[in-house]
């Protein structure tokens, strides 16, 4: 066996950190199919062919993050398949989940429910009411005035 230069040393290093770098990589990157279903999802945001139904889930997890927020990508993935299994993708919250309400902090409103408030719709009320009611007093104070000009 020959001894080596420092230079082969360090090259074999570098060697193998690339390849350790590759491997890792690959292995936490999305399988195929979850790709494919994502191509499929990106194509008409329906997902149109079959697929292997652990590809569905890997699909949901390989979204990016800017498609998670603003698309519905994550839904129409899981409502394929639970199209095609017949059953529903089970998936936890994301997110911390609070404990119990934190005193002295109003919850949020939830304005999509049926109970709550329609706040927009009092508001342009209120306006179109003020709106109406200063015509009227202009209204009715022109017509004073028109009608103290007829008398004398």
């Amino acid at each position: 066996m020959t001894p080596r230069s420092p230079f082969s040393r360090a090259v074999l290093v570098l060697a193998a950190l690339v390849a350790a770098l590759v491997a890792s990589s690959s292995s936490a990157a999305a399988p195929p199919c979850a790709e494919a279903i994502l191509a499929d999802w990106l194509d008409d945001s329906r997902i149109d062919r079959v697929y292997a139904l652990d590809c569905y889930e890997a699909a949901i997890d390989a979204i990016p993050g800017d498609l998670r927020d603003y698309t519905d990508a994550a839904d129409v993935i899981a409502r394929a398949f639970q199209d095609r299994s017949g059953r529903r993708l089970e998936r936890g919250l994301e997110g911390p989940v609070p404990t119990s309400p934190t005193p002295g902090v109003v919850p949020p409103v939830d304005a999509s429910s049926s109970s709550s408030v329609p706040v927009p719709i009092l508001v342009l009320g209120a306006m179109s009411l003020t709106l109406l009611g200063a015509g009227g007093v202009g209204y009715l104070s022109r017509r004073r005035r028109e009608s103290g000009r007829l008398d004398s």
